[in-house]
């Protein structure tokens, strides 16, 4: 032994110390009871992680929804809901982002986000708590600090007896982690951490007199939603961004399991309040924002940066929080993005120095889209699904920004597609008096159900692709066939 320590530079009594250390450095869970390992997250690092995390969540999913109204509503459901936990004392803070992807989460230290396309799918304010609660349920449980912690130390344990140099130098550098991005702290959540935030979220309804039956309820529309959003696209996730079910992956039968393992006494007349609850959403937009640009069939307008382009008849366009994408019937696909700022040389030289530097571009040249500055490239690439066309183009919108295409093809369909692109790239242009007077964001509106109203009916004037009738009943938590009774409230969407 006393070879071995020297040989190694190791003393054995830092072991039992770090040994010592690791069992000793656990907490009470608040919300539970029960001790939990969480070593390298303390409260403090919790908060200092929300505050830091907080202005590039905003910055990543639309901003905050601009409605001061909406706001005030959510945060007070959700203080409400906060004040009947175990952490009664902590400053939560709730907004709503301007995001029309169905949405949820928070952050450490009590920062709890909904976005509006979740506002547009609910149908109730029990609803609406009942994510709240389940969110809050994740704070109050320390879920992230546990996360965190269990990560370090499997990190420090596949590297040996180095998990010891992390145990003596103190706790990790948590300015490191936020500099990963938000993205750390928005992965899912293990089945344990997610049942036990349904559980918890039962329990804060229960205490504050909502429906316990609530989360059941919308994560019914939850799941009718993305069938249908997957059965229009085409595709099993258009979104291609952080959604509900990304982060929290459960199923209806997880959530009625935890609503019994709650334990909770029902609620003497529960309050449902879904006439209040699509009052308060009543004009809430839906779908793409004037900040995020609006699909409308194979056109993608941005009113704020003032341009549109259109892609070939047969592709299905999908506008992402980092690009917009389009999907063609045979493989083909295009990207837009933005690309740099600030690049005061030609359009070819952008091209060939600096997007594409390094590439063996063929036919570069300089082209003109509509009196704006451009230029166009095309090379080959190997893939992992195999080889590909890439055609790109660069246009220069105006002094500050350049906007940028990719046209990926299998080289069987490069020459048929060759035409088609041609038209997209064209197509490509700054909105005119018309175009802004056409184009604009939808809207939740409620409406009461009359005596002569069918599902076809309020229906038959929604501005979405798809079947009408299956959006409505979707967006109203109706069951496929059954009809809206006279009297009630219901939400169809308007342009």
């Amino acid at each position: 032994m006393t070879f071995l320590s020297r040989r190694s530079g190791f003393d054995p009594r830092r072991l039992v110390a770090a040994a010592t250390l690791l069992l000793t450095a656990c907490s009470v869970n608040p919300a539970t009871g029960e001790r939990n390992f969480t070593a390298f997250m303390s409260p403090e690092d919790e908060l200092r992680v929300g505050r830091e995390q907080h202005p590039k969540i905003l910055e990543q999913f639309g901003g905050a929804y601009d409605d001061p109204n909406v706001a005030a509503y959510v945060d007070a459901i959700g203080q409400r809901l906060a004040r009947a936990s175990e952490l009664p004392d902590l400053k939560f803070t709730f907004t709503v982002l301007d995001d029309d992807i169905i949405n949820a989460f928070a952050l450490p230290g009590g920062f709890v986000y909904v976005s509006r396309g979740l506002l547009g799918l609910a149908n109730s304010e029990a609803e609406l708590a009942g994510v709240l609660g389940h969110e809050i349920g994740h704070v109050t449980a320390r879920h992230s600090a546990q996360r965190y912690s269990s990560a370090v130390l499997a990190q420090g344990l596949s590297l040996g007896v180095g998990i010891l140099g992390a145990v003596f130098a103190g706790t990790p550098d948590f300015g490191q982690a936020a500099a990963q991005g938000s993205a750390v702290y928005l992965q899912s959540f293990s089945r344990e951490h997610e049942f036990e935030a349904d559980t918890l979220g039962v329990r804060y309804l229960a205490r504050t007199g909502y429906s316990t039956d609530a989360m059941a309820s919308f994560l019914a529309s939850l799941q009718a939603y993305s069938s249908l959003e997957a059965k229009v696209s085409g595709l099993p996730d258009p979104a291609e961004r952080y959604n509900i079910m990304s982060t929290h992956p459960r199923t209806q039968d997880r959530v009625v399991a935890a609503t019994r393992a709650a334990n909770v006494q029902p609620v003497p007349d529960p309050r449902v309040g879904n006439r209040e609850y699509l009052g308060e959403i009543n004009g809430v937009i839906f779908g793409g924002s004037p900040k995020q640009g609006y699909v409308r069939e194979r056109i993608f307008v941005h009113e704020v940066l003032d341009f549109l382009f259109e892609v070939p008849p047969g592709f299905r366009l999908f506008n992402g929080a980092q690009q917009v994408a389009a999907r063609g019937p045979n493989n083909e696909a295009i990207l837009f993005t933005g690309g740099g700022r600030g690049h005061n040389g030609s359009m070819q030289s952008y091209l060939t120095d600096v997007w594409a530097k390094g590439a063996q571009l063929a036919r570069v040249q300089r082209i003109d889209i509509n009196g704006m500055e451009a230029a166009t490239g095309a090379t080959r690439v190997r893939s992992r699904n195999g080889t590909v066309d890439l055609q790109l183009v660069a246009v220069r919108h105006d002094s500050g920004n350049i906007y940028r295409f990719i046209f990926a093809t299998p080289p069987a369909r490069t020459a048929a597609m060759n035409e088609e692109f041609r038209r997209t790239t064209f197509s490509f242009r700054t909105l005119t008096a018309a175009d802004r007077a056409r184009y604009g964001p939808w809207r939740i509106q409620t409406r009461v159900v009359g005596r002569n109203d069918t599902v076809a009916t309020l229906s038959r004037d929604m501005p979405m692709a798809g079947p009408k009738d299956e959006w409505f009943r979707v967006l109203n938590g109706l069951q496929p066939g059954s009809e809206p009774f006279p009297g009630q409230t219901v939400k169809v969407v308007v342009e």
